[in-house]
């Protein structure tokens, strides 16, 4: 195992899969797509209509850059193209779109990078996921992650060849999902966790979680403007149990859809109680038009 001083790169042999770490975010984000799913019928959409320029991601005057080391696991699947960034590059610029979008810093961080070039998507990405440490890596900190840490963790996705941002998350609010795991297999308490995920009413004064919806998109997006957002609907996004053992919802969220100029959507979540960015995904806007999943991998 190798490891260069500074913001390296260290190459270990698949101490932490693709599998596990795409299985963490696909089992997190299933349970949000879920509670987003709810009943909607009794929410009204609101639109509207803005005209925001997106600033460059370009270095801002306080941003000083982090020293961390890039962790790349073995990656049997795709080989990295030969214009794309390396992973060392890619894990630079998520730490800037980190910056932007969180305010924090990953100094000091282990930055787990992986690479895929899917044959439904019409671009290659760079994943990357923040921990504490290798270790942390290394154990899958993911799940204990969601479950107690008071510290934030990111996951990000960039496109591999432009650096373009496309996707972005806070993961650190998810908590008890052994719990919540544990209710969705009781059959007998099914209901019980369908009132739980059904979509909320949202808050009187909406146009205010508009407005952070519309800034943190205006971040996220490079050498476009926001021109457009749209209310999808209020909705349970993580759980915790109280003293006696009782599931309840610990967030609310708030999902936005944000229009920028070339008609690229951004599915913005904020956070009901504080305004705080969840995630933003715009991967959706990348599927191959007409991709048939069923026909993948056949001869």
């Amino acid at each position: 195992m190798k490891k260069i001083k500074g913001s390296g790169i260290i190459t270990a042999a698949a101490f932490l899969s693709i599998g596990i770490f795409s299985a963490a975010f696909i089992a997190v984000n299933s349970l949000t797509l879920a509670a987003a799913a709810g009943k909607t019928e009794s929410i009204p959409p609101v639109t509207a209509t803005v005209n925001i320029p997106a600033a460059e991601p370009v270095m801002p005057e306080d941003y000083q850059q982090p020293d961390f080391t890039v962790y790349v696991p073995e990656n049997k699947w795709y080989s990295v193209g030969a214009n794309d960034l390396s992973a060392e590059e890619a894990a630079q610029i998520g730490a800037l779109y980190i910056w932007d979008m969180f305010g924090e810093s990953i100094d000091g961080k282990a930055v787990e990078m992986y690479y895929s070039a899917w044959d439904s998507h019409t671009r290659a990405y760079w994943h990357g996921y923040v921990a504490d440490s290798f270790e942390d890596l290394k154990n899958n900190v993911m799940t204990d992650a969601m479950r107690t840490t008071t510290n934030p963790v990111y996951g990000f996705t960039i496109c591999a060849a432009s650096g373009e941002r496309v996707d972005i998350q806070a993961v650190s609010n998810y908590v008890n999902i052994p719990a919540l795991s544990e209710l969705h297999n009781d059959m007998n308490r099914r209901d019980e966790l369908a009132k739980l995920r059904s979509a909320q009413q949202p808050p009187e004064r909406l146009d205010e979680y508009a407005q952070a919806a519309e800034a943190f998109a205006a971040k996220h997006f490079a050498g476009s403007e926001v021109v457009g957002v749209e209310f999808r609907n209020a909705s349970a996004y993580s759980f915790d149990l109280d003293e006696n053992g009782e599931l309840f919802i610990a967030t609310q969220q708030l999902l936005f859809t944000v229009t920028d100029s070339t008609g690229r959507e951004a599915e913005v979540s904020i956070s009901r109680e504080s305004k705080a960015l969840i995630r933003i995904v715009t991967q959706h806007n990348d599927v191959v038009p007409g991709y048939n999943h069923d026909t993948y991998g056949a001869g």
